[in-house]
Parts: structure tokens; sequence; C-alpha cells
């Protein structure tokens, strides 16, 4: 068994899964860990295969945002960018994930290869479903090239560039607090944060932007008021500029600090950390569960019944920022 040491750590994306579902989030954070290597146990294996699982939704928002990535890299260079070339590459990209998932090579490797959920369950998928999804991505890509975000940093400077996809950290609350930002550029005194959406808006959405300004403001330097943060909404083509405060700033700390509190709660042991399945409880919520990749554990013998109508959001954050 290799000897990585699973530290323990908070992004946005660990904090939504910890307010949806305690199990779920215990099985990808733990129950999951050292998966990957021959010698884990079968049970140990099985919940790290599962981890890798991603929905058909869920590869298109990747493929836009790795097409993206590519042709931003490709600005920043100083190369011509041609709209129909970058969804050309999007669109081949998602066949080659969606042959990987339909050959089951992720048997050869979990980490490397795609392992849809709609195929390891079995759910319908026809071909139309596919090509609604090859034209999601078509259309995320036309609003990309076709938004005030693409045109400011047709006009930025290598230079100006501070990340593109980059996974970084900061330190809050004694803890690595991990974060990836689409893409932050510098222009004179300000700092332009865009983050691209391939899905429908959500509260939580305007919470990372607030956690992206807390890494700007103590890694960069950046005055809160030079920092402009935008979510796009690609399938909408809506811009969401969000406007913090000091005191909005002050409460995302709050926000991050409690909810590491509140994970490190059910620890065994907070200094190791170290955690036990029971401590972890299912959701209630198990309309939660029926696209959940690790329903096949959860329920072995049925899948669980889907209910007739969806509850609604259940996450609860521990502060609502006063802007939002």
């Amino acid at each position: 068994m290799s000897n990585f040491q699973n530290e323990f750590s908070w992004s946005p994306s660990r904090h939504r899964m910890f307010d949806s579902c305690k199990r779920q989030y215990y099985f990808n954070y733990y129950g999951s860990w050292g998966g990957w290597d021959k010698d884990a146990d079968a049970q140990t294996q099985l919940l790290y295969r599962l981890k890798k699982i991603t929905t058909v939704p869920q590869l298109v928002g990747t493929v836009v945002h790795d097409a993206i990535s590519n042709a931003l890299n490709a600005l920043k260079l100083g190369r011509d960018i041609l709209p129909f070339a970058v969804e050309t590459y999007a669109q081949n990209l998602f066949r080659q994930h969606l042959q990987e998932s339909a050959e089951h090579l992720w048997r050869y490797s979990a980490s490397r290869y795609t392992n849809l959920f709609e195929h390891y369950y079995n759910e319908p998928f026809t071909e139309t479903d596919q090509n609604k999804s090859a034209n999601h991505i078509s259309t995320s890509l036309n609003a990309f090239f076709a938004s005030k975000a693409y045109a400011t940093l047709q006009s930025a400077r290598p230079e100006d560039y501070l990340t593109i996809e980059d996974l970084t950290d900061f330190t809050l609350a004694n803890t690595k607090i991990w974060v990836v930002l689409d893409v932050a550029i510098r222009r004179d005194k300000s700092v332009y944060i865009f983050d691209w959406k391939t899905g429908r808006e959500r509260q939580a959405d305007r919470h990372q932007l607030a956690v992206y300004a807390l890494y700007a403001t103590s890694q960069w330097g950046v005055a809160l008021s030079d920092l402009q943060l935008q979510d796009i909404y690609l399938q909408t083509n809506t811009e969401r500029t969000l406007h913090l405060s000091p005191d909005d700033l002050d409460q995302t700390r709050i926000f991050v600090t409690e909810s590491v509190q509140k994970m490190r709660a059910l620890l065994d042991d907070p200094e190791q950390n170290t955690a036990s399945q029971d401590t972890f409880p299912m959701t209630t919520n198990t309309h939660l569960c029926t696209t959940c990749p690790f329903k096949a554990v959860c329920y072995p013998d049925d899948r669980p019944a889907r209910q007739s109508t969806p509850q609604p959001d259940t996450e609860q954050d521990p502060v609502q920022l006063s802007l939002f």
C-alpha cells in the first residue's frame, strides 16, 4: 500500500458534498482513500472506482472548461484562436470520453479513463441524448466567444494573466483551502476573475466567488474594491457580477471556518484525519441517491426509490452573504 497521507483540506466542492450527504462525503474523502493500490481491500478499491464516476452533464462541463482553458493558454501566447477549431477539439474530446466509458476502459485504470454514471448504472442514454449534450457544448462555446469576458481577455497582455485553471491553495483556519480559478487577469490596479458555468445558477456559485475573493486578496494583495468577480452562465448568456463589502469578506471567512469545524467534528482523530463510516449518516433526501455514484454501496440489492417530487436543495450555509 502506498504511504500517501490523507491530509485534511477544504474546498467549495468539498463543502457542498458534506452538506448534501455525509455518507457520500465519507466515501469520497475517506473510504476510497488508497483504493488506487492493487493491494487495497476490495471495498476500498470499489469505493475508489465509484468515486471516479462522472455524469454526462458533468462531462460536458469538464469538456467545455478544458476547451476554454486550452484556448486561453493559446491566447496568452499570442496565437490566433479559431472558434470552430476549439469546438472541433471539444466535440472530439467528448466523443473520446464517451467511447472510453462505453468500452469500460476504466477497468484498466479508474483514474485515467472515463467511467460514466449512465453506462455504469445502465441508465438511459440515447443517441438523442448524446446529440443534446453535443449541442450543449456547442452552445456553451459560442456563448463564451460572444461574451464580454472573452473580449476583455483578448485585449490582455501575456503578463496580465495570473492564472488559468491552476489548482492552488491558501491557508485559513489552519487549513489548506483549495481553489481553481477558471481565469484571472490583472489590469492596472484591478483584478478580474471570470468563472464559466455550464449549468443553472446556484447560491453556491456566489459563495465560491467569495472564496476566490479571499484567495485573491490574501495571495495577490489586491484591494477588495479593485476586485471584479463574475460568473458567466454559458447556456443562458447571463453574466452575474458579485460585489463584496469588507463585511461580506469577513462573513465568508466565518462560512469557511464553520464548515471546517463541522467537518473536523465528525473525525475520529482530527490530527490524524481518520474517520469511521458510522459517524457519517446517509442523507434522508433519497432523490439525491438516484444520481449518486456510490448508490451501489448504499443500495446493493436495489435502487433507491425516486421521489415523485424532488426535494428542494437542502444546503444550509452557515451564513448568507449580505449582498446575495
